[in-house]
């Protein structure tokens, strides 16, 4: 049972609603998943159960979310971009936001058994293959949206943000090499201060091929084998919503989600891949601009994760986490020459 002095107690008349339950047939309330923005719990009643997702209790990461909209993109995606896509999610089944206080439930079906994967561990190329043609099916349909990518939600949040990006990342920067100064190999160190001075660059790139990007499409945001395997794979948390270029997503999921080692043997292929599913959905881009957009952005996972790992609340496993995909994105930009590609466009 949800105890009464719990802050989420609140939800309790809603998500049993959703479920066409009684509140009193609530029998166990489980946290899931490691995620450091939000509140996600499995509830549990005699009929059935559903995933509930709700604001995090921790003030610095209530805040960050409230200051980049994060709460409001997920509500809109299930409302609204959902239906328009063919990437598999969790079916919504309570949705709930309030605009003023920025309070939200978001009520979701529950998938269990599911097969997670650890970020440590990472993917092996098969589940990778999957979760590229899952990707696909986002990028697809939405590949050069300009009406989609004027919604509020989405083109609106990006224009209200970017002045906020370019005053406060340099300093988030500053903070991640300080805070984590003795945890840091001299690449890792030379590759974060060489990207705070070149973050104009970075952040200044014009896609030639636009779509819905998900923002922080990695493995420990998918859920493998749902139902046991009824549901081959699920994608969650779309707090980071936003447009670009589709190589943003798959060159932070390759580099993030996949061991150095792994991505290496397997990574072109994976690549060619998911251009052939990009394909099957009737958009063609040339292999030349795929290899070069995802060249520079080997670069996302560090720029992401090295402010991401300064405005959420800090955890021991959500520092190693942290420090493990940026020495992975690290090690991909220097195997790719990412600033050389930079230095080009800034050139041309």
């Amino acid at each position: 049972m949800i105890d009464p002095s719990d802050p989420t107690a609140h939800l309790l008349s809603d998500v049993a609603r959703a479920l066409d339950a009684e509140p009193g047939d609530l029998t166990n309330v489980v946290p899931i998943g490691n995620g450091q923005v939000a509140r996600c719990e499995r509830w549990d009643f005699a009929s059935r159960s559903a995933v509930v997702k709700s604001p995090s209790l921790d003030a610095t990461s209530r805040a960050t979310a409230q200051l980049q909209h994060l709460y409001g993109r997920e509500i809109a995606f299930y409302e609204s971009l959902r239906p328009l896509v063919a990437i598999r999610t969790p079916t919504p089944l309570w949705v709930q936001h309030e605009e003023a206080t920025d309070d939200f439930v978001l009520v979701l079906e529950d998938l269990t058994p599911v097969r997670t994967v650890d970020q440590f561990t990472g993917l092996d190329a098969a589940d990778a293959r999957l979760a590229l043609t899952e990707l696909a099916g986002l990028h697809g349909p939405t590949m050069s949206r300009t009406d989609l990518f004027a919604a509020p939600w989405l083109g609106g949040v990006a224009a209200d943000l970017a002045p906020l990006y370019a005053a406060v990342l340099p300093g988030l920067f500053e903070q991640f090499l300080d805070r984590y100064a003795a945890q840091l190999d001299d690449n890792t160190r030379d590759t974060v201060a060489r990207l705070r001075h070149e973050l104009g660059s970075f952040s200044g790139y014009e896609p030639e091929f636009r779509c819905v990007i998900h923002g922080d499409y990695r493995c420990e945001n998918m859920l493998f084998d749902g139902r046991g395997g009824d549901v081959p794979l699920a994608v969650v948390d779309w707090q980071t919503l936003s447009t670009g270029s589709p190589f943003l997503d798959v060159a932070y999921f390759l580099v993030t989600s996949l061991t150095g080692e792994e991505r290496r043997r397997h990574e072109r292929s994976l690549l060619e891949g998911y251009l052939a599913s990009l394909r099957d959905r009737g958009v063609t881009i040339p292999l030349d601009v795929a290899l070069r957009d995802y060249a520079r952005y080997t670069l996302q996972p560090i720029v992401m994760l090295v402010a991401a790992s300064v405005i959420v609340e800090r955890t021991d496993r959500g520092d190693e986490m942290f420090l493990t995909m940026i020495r992975r994105g690290v090690d991909a930009a220097t195997e790719w020459r990412a600033f050389e590609v930079l230095e080009k466009h800034a050139d041309s």
